[in-house]
């Protein structure tokens, strides 16, 4: 497989489960924390917990998917590889999840690149003011590391992913240790519709264990080693979130997180000061926000360059989209995409948060939802795949997980929805020129 692929697996089950830890612990929780807890109260901890707990049903599904079908590129491969005979159809839903998962990841790398820049200026004051530069900064770093190989970046977010866990527990600890009862109550702030709007919001947190299922060709031994990795990082993550928004509501009394109060802003900072510890929200918490995002940008950029990888391979996209360079072992077409396109986004802060819910949409949603129709035609239609792993609970399952999906985009506007409608059409076309183009690979058996 490795001499076909041209790709290392240089990634063994502690790489693997890193890349889902660092992965999935970026700025959602340096910042939704303070709106999770402005909705629900104190019961954000349980919206937390129900978040990750949730997004276990998407999980297993991918998982089943990644077992079965253990090409790079992961999420572009499964539609191709379920959605009947007629390969057109095949080749629309595999191009349109892998563009919908590309452009999901972009505006993810390049929110963070942005929100470096704004923590970066909390321990160094001068760097305020050069925001576009730091975050282009910042892309350039992920993708550099990136092209120099699956080793090198498995290692690195290894280190990264272990200095940011240090930080994280120290603030957990001296949360914990300095809570006050009261501050609990009351329980369920916002009501019913406040604790779904904030599970909700959570959900969003939990997404990055895909990037492990676009790097399989590249794992040691994947079929015990990714579900492994995929499900033990989610179970981790949820952990890990829980105890953090517990050690913040235990020191943040409910009233504080109102619009507008600083706490909302940065509200690990705010409880680290609450407690008495200049030292922990001035410099350990900026430095722990820094590394989350950079780490979530590294998976980020690894895995849009996998997902071109895999489109080019099936010929959605142009061949050349899944070069290989010959000394790294690296996707350097689509990792190059990914850092132009991300640059591109973060040029222009002023116009990008106003796509930002849209992205949601067509970047996670969608995608999700398409690879859960997968998983149920793998089951239904591929029965002549055995993988070794077998998701529980039958067609349950997929149920839950378009439950989890339907809650994740609660709040949607009609504006948004016409938007993401007019941004599909925008992508859609591409396909059509491609298919009247090069009839012959949509057509060939």
């Amino acid at each position: 497989m490795e001499k076909e692929t041209e790709l290392k697996r240089g990634l063994g089950f502690r790489e693997c489960l890193v890349m889902g830890i660092g992965g999935m612990m970026g700025s959602a929780i340096f910042i939704f924390t303070g709106s999770t807890g402005m909705l629900a109260g104190p019961s954000s901890i349980l919206a937390w917990l129900t978040a990750g707990v949730l997004m276990m049903a998407i999980a297993l599904c991918y998982t089943e998917l990644a077992i079965a079908f253990p090409k790079a590129g992961g999420p572009a491969v499964y539609p191709y590889e379920t959605f009947g005979k007629n390969k057109t159809v095949r080749s629309f839903f595999s191009y349109l999840e892998g563009i919908c998962f590309f452009l999901g990841w972009t505006l993810c790398v390049t929110i963070s690149g942005l929100g470096i820049a704004y923590y970066l200026a909390i321990m160094i004051p001068g760097a305020a003011g050069h925001t576009i530069s730091i975050a282009i900064t910042a892309i350039l770093l992920c993708y550099v590391i990136n092209l120099l190989g699956v080793t090198l970046t498995g290692k690195s977010n290894l280190i990264l992913t272990a200095i940011l866990l240090c930080i994280i527990i120290i603030f957990i600890a001296s949360g914990i240790s300095h809570a006050k009862p009261a501050s609990y109550h009351p329980f369920f702030k916002g009501g019913g519709m406040g604790f779904v709007a904030s599970v909700a919001l959570a959900v969003g947190a939990f997404g990055a264990w895909t990037g492990i299922t676009t790097a399989i060709e590249e794992v040691k031994e994947p079929e015990k080693n990714v579900p492994r990795a995929i499900l033990l990082s989610l179970i981790i993550t949820t952990i890990i979130y829980t105890l953090i928004v517990i050690a913040l509501h235990g020191t943040v009394d409910a009233s504080e997180f109102v619009e507008g109060n600083r706490v909302m802003l940065a509200p690990l900072g705010y409880a680290s000061e609450k407690i008495g510890y200049v030292w922990l929200s001035r410099y350990l918490l900026p430095m722990a926000a820094v590394i989350a995002i950079f780490t979530t940008m590294l998976i980020g950029v690894f895995s849009i360059g996998r997902i071109f990888l895999a489109m080019g391979r099936s010929e959605v996209l142009p061949k050349a989209c899944a070069k290989v360079n010959k000394r790294f072992k690296t996707p350097w077409v689509g990792l190059t995409i990914a850092a132009v396109a991300s640059i591109a986004f973060a040029c222009f802060p002023q116009y990008f948060f106003k796509i930002i819910v849209v992205a949601m949409v067509i970047g996670t949603g969608l995608p999700y939802g398409i690879n859960i129709v997968a998983f149920i035609r793998l089951r239904h239609y591929r029965k002549d795949v055995k993988p070794t792993f077998r998701a529980p609970g039958g067609y349950a399952l997929p149920a839950i997980a378009f439950v989890v999906l339907g809650i994740s985009m609660i709040g949607l506007g009609l504006m948004e929805i016409v938007w993401s409608l007019i941004a599909l059409a925008i992508i859609g076309l591409y396909f059509v020129i491609r298919y009247f183009t090069h009839p012959e690979i949509f057509r060939r058996s």
